[in-house]
């Protein structure tokens, strides 16, 4: 059957409304990084994650969470949308602050499995990493190791990429917003949706020993979307949309420089560096 492309979306976002300095009473924010960049932000939760952290305390420099409640509320919301969904972290996440601060508390709730699986694979004791992951997780496991095998026998970061890139599209049989969204979804059901291919490669990417990375932004100027970017050993970086490579049985959007991506593709580009 023809895969469908209609819509995607990235994935749902808890906010919390609680928002008190008592929350954060144990925090020394003296010590926390300062943040003044979304790409700054970015690197700071990416890297955390990769070693299994799920708490970021931050303060944002160039903000002051408002003293009123209401306002708090909503400059919160807001935070979780230019922030948060522009480098598409994790399915479930609490962003808290103190009023009258640029102080946050960024909290995943959960995790994709495309995470825990490659932060098994490549920890210092994977076999009993392995034993960490759930039944699921563990299945997608050993699928993703078939693939890093045969990925790793190929010579260069890009034939690796490619091959992963076409891997994905090949267990992938069918997409469907809102539904198996994540790698799980992708490799072990065949039916998933953005959030699946961007899972699927990011995690087999890092398991490849490639720098890969998640974005969020918009696709045809309506559609929330979710993709991939890669940077090379030589410092250069690209796009990769397995999505909609999968939906036009295509590879035009793999490797995909900054004049392919701006067509249709929205999102804060300075995140992503030295994008060609």
């Amino acid at each position: 059957m023809k895969k469908i492309f209609t819509a995607v979306i990235l994935a749902v976002f808890i906010l919390s409304a609680q928002i008190a300095a008592a929350a954060a009473a144990d925090v020394d924010w003296n010590s926390v990084p300062r943040i003044n960049s979304k790409a700054q932000l970015a690197t700071y939760i990416e890297n955390g994650r990769r070693r299994g952290q799920t708490e970021f305390n931050f303060v944002l420099t160039n903000f002051k969470l408002s003293n009123n409640k209401e306002i708090a509320d909503k400059e919160l919301d807001r935070l979780v949308n230019e922030y948060c969904y522009s480098f598409a972290t994790a399915p479930s996440v609490n962003l808290v602050g103190v009023m009258g601060t640029g102080q946050l508390t960024y909290r995943i709730l959960k995790e994709y499995p495309g995470t825990r699986v490659a932060n098994a694979y490549l920890s210092r004791e994977p076999h009993m990493a392995w034993k960490n992951l759930t039944n699921e997780e563990q299945k997608l496991y050993n699928i993703a190791v078939r693939i890093v095998d045969k990925a790793n026998k190929l010579s260069s970061e890009k034939e690796k990429a490619r091959y992963i890139h076409d891997e994905i599209c090949k267990h992938v049989k069918r997409y469907e917003s809102h539904t198996n969204e994540d790698a799980i979804g992708a490799l072990i059901v065949g039916i998933t949706n953005c959030q699946g291919f961007t899972d699927a490669f990011y995690m087999l990417g890092r398991m490849c020993g490639l720098n890969v990375r998640k974005i969020g932004g918009r696709l045809n100027k309506n559609d929330v979307h979710a993709w991939n970017w890669i940077t090379f050993v030589d410092g250069k970086s690209y796009c990769v949309d397995v999505t909609v490579d999968d939906t036009n049985n295509s590879h035009e959007y793999f490797l995909a420089t900054y004049e392919t991506m701006k067509q249709n593709h929205e999102c804060d580009w300075s995140i992503i560096p030295n994008l060609q």
